[in-house]
């Protein structure tokens, strides 16, 4: 039996709350009951308690308990070492109620304090009750309707309380133990004999066991158990003239405790182990069980610099289930060199890649994958001779290395290699042996690079070049690092602009839109800008350069064929210098920048001035062709008149 209850209670593990808090924190295995008011309401060796309340369910504290007891009103006691007593409401327990005392020996079920002193006090008051008490008890009638109390002081006085009325109830010389059922007490004595007590009538005492070494009545049966020096159990039959009947079963006991909400005996064998007892059997009672962990993570893809927050979720086999941060000692980071646990169960995010990140606890454990990327972007990849180079300390340092630079020397500790890197030299050291590469260190565009074939030799990452856009792209788990050339970025804009890109460099003219400068003045596209928006849409808008070096941005739509549209468009761009194109007078060129007309001006130069018309009519005379021009607005409406392409009259 003491085997199979150790096996129950192997891989225990417990809560750990600090004050009121829940902060739950799992320990080893290896923890056991040490003492039991039932089976939902036990205490740990380790000071945790745990209980199971109506409507709250199983919960459990640690408060480095050294006993507990429990009331008639729903309600649990647990003492401490340092004299803390706590009442917890069995469904209300995140707020206990604590108060100080000093030495602290025990606390009943009612709420009286025993101190190392002798004194016996109320919880909620701390008043003084009695004074040299060794132990009390209490006793609740199977209703609930009736209760009294007992205590035995040092001299053998018996005390009975029954309405918060004390009153001295009898003697009993070389008294250690009491227990009290009803109006009787049973008190055991120094010697192992047991007396019975009435303490309400004047009955002579009667002895009714020897060699006892525990005694509890067994709830309102009117038998009292007695455990003998032998770890046999007895019991006493009140109505039946205390006629002693071994129980069936038992041995090995040191103490027996009853259970009347649940009308349940338990047994606490020599070796500390406990059971539950019934009709000659025993079930060993055991301590919840965790049976399953899960590692939980508030995401698994992250970037570098990132905070990631884990969290364990505990199942136990009492259907306990608790969720909490874990410690530190229980997480393993396969790579250590792209992510570090810290306080709090938070993984800081160092370098890139992916790891397995592992939580053990005893012979659980559960795992997760995390992928580690870098918003960002690396430069100085160079292709030479054929082989891929990149930047020493961004690309080591974005792969969580540390590095240390000595002159021309670089020291980097990649996770748990070392690596030495000389510039001008074709070998580095990997842990103190030589390992060549393909190519020198050295220095190019400002940065000093190494052969990328290295990661490769010393942990395996693949990289990869991009011919298209002159790019390095370095294969790390399931993440990546893109590492630009010097052109890689005029190549990407090649690409994305795709037929647009040949409008790069061109110049226009303005014609209506002033906004981008004075009209008909030279503007040249230094850009054409492609932004996302939402639902994955695009917007592209032109960059114009004017002679002064000043950029203005012009929106052209969502669309490619709206730059295309838009520098097409006479009536806002001329693709060629209008000055140039006609040859007029200075005069003219400022009126029609000046948005006038004046007789004599051709229907080019109306048009430039004022516009397209709202509308034309046409007429033939014996001098000629005739035009009418309306122009219709908010303002009123204008006329021009035309004689053979000449502007004749305005209306």
């Amino acid at each position: 039996m003491r085997k199979a209850i150790a096996l129950c209670i192997g891989l225990l593990v417990i809560g750990l709350i600090v004050g009121q808090s829940s902060a739950f924190a799992s320990s080893g295995s290896g923890n056991s009951i040490t003492s039991v008011l039932d089976r939902n309401d036990y205490l740990l060796d380790d000071g945790t308690l745990w209980s199971k309340g109506i409507t709250s369910g199983v919960w459990t504290q640690n408060r480095k308990l050294i006993g507990i007891s429990k009331s008639e009103d729903h309600s649990i006691f647990g003492w401490t070492a340092d004299g803390q007593v706590i009442r917890w409401n069995k469904d209300n327990a995140h707020k206990p109620v604590t108060k100080q005392f000093n030495g602290v020996v025990k606390v009943y079920g009612h709420g009286w304090v025993q101190l190392q002193d002798g004194n016996l006090y109320n919880f909620d008051d701390q008043a003084k009750v009695l004074e040299s008490i060794i132990d009390a008890d209490s006793y609740w009638s199977s209703t609930g309707s009736d209760s009294s109390y007992s205590a035995l002081s040092s001299s053998g006085d018996i005390y009975y309380d029954k309405y918060n009325k004390i009153r001295k109830a009898g003697n009993v010389p070389d008294g250690k133990a009491i227990a009290t059922n009803g109006v009787y007490a049973a008190v055991l004595k120094d010697d192992g004999s047991v007396v019975i007590v009435s303490m309400l009538y004047e009955d002579d005492y009667i002895t009714v066991a020897n060699n006892v070494q525990s005694l509890i009545w067994w709830g309102s049966t009117h038998k009292l158990l007695t455990v003998k020096q032998d770890g046999s159990v007895w019991s006493y039959d009140r109505t039946a003239k205390y006629k002693g009947e071994q129980l069936p079963g038992l041995s090995n006991v040191s103490r027996m405790v009853y259970a009347p909400n649940l009308d349940e005996l338990y047994a606490q064998l020599q070796d500390g182990s406990w059971a539950t007892y019934d009709n000659g059997k025993l079930t060993p009672l055991s301590a919840p069980a965790l049976n399953q962990v899960t590692l939980t993570a508030s995401s698994k893809e992250a970037n570098i610099g990132d905070t990631i927050t884990l969290a364990v979720q505990e199942n136990y086999s009492n259907g306990f289930k608790n969720k909490r941060a874990p410690l530190p000692e229980e997480i393993i980071v396969e790579q250590p060199r792209v992510a570090q646990i810290q306080a709090g169960g938070k993984l800081k995010v160092t370098g890139m890649g992916t790891t397995k990140v592992t939580l053990k606890i005893g012979d659980f454990a559960s795992s997760l994958q995390l992928n580690v990327d870098s918003q960002q972007k690396l430069t100085g990849a160079t292709l030479l001779d054929g082989n891929v180079y990149l930047p020493v300390q961004s690309v080591f340092k974005t792969l969580g290395a540390k590095i240390d630079v000595k002159g021309s020397s670089f020291e980097i500790q990649f996770g748990d290699d070392s690596i030495v890197l000389q510039k001008g030299s074709a070998v580095a050291r990997l842990n103190n042996k030589e390992l060549k590469l393909k190519g020198k260190v050295q220095t190019i565009g400002g940065q000093t690079v190494f052969p990328a074939d290295l990661l490769r030799q010393a942990a395996g990452i693949q990289v990869r070049w991009d011919a298209e856009l002159k790019q390095a792209k370095v294969l790390v788990g399931n993440s990546s690092i893109l590492v630009e050339s010097k052109d890689t970025l005029a190549l990407i804009k090649k690409k994305e602009l795709g037929n647009l890109a040949r409008f790069i460099g061109k110049s226009y003219w303005i014609n209506s839109d002033t906004s981008l400068g004075q009209r008909f003045s030279k503007v040249t596209i230094s850009d054409i800008k492609i932004e996302k928006i939402k639902y994955g849409d695009r917007s592209y808008s032109i960059i114009f350069r004017n002679a002064k070096g000043k950029t203005v941005s012009a929106y052209a739509g969502g669309a490619p064929s709206s730059v295309t549209e838009m520098l097409a468009d006479s009536n806002q761009f001329f693709s060629s210098d209008p000055y140039k194109k006609y040859n007029w007078s200075k005069s003219t060129w400022n009126k029609i920048i000046a948005g006038e007309v004046a007789l004599g001006m051709n229907i080019t130069q109306v048009r430039l001035a004022w516009g397209d018309p709202s509308s034309i009519t046409y007429e033939t005379s014996s001098k000629g062709k005739i035009e009418v021009w309306v122009y219709a607005s908010s303002a009123g409406i204008r006329a021009l008149g035309f004689l053979n392409g000449k502007l004749m009259a305005i209306y």
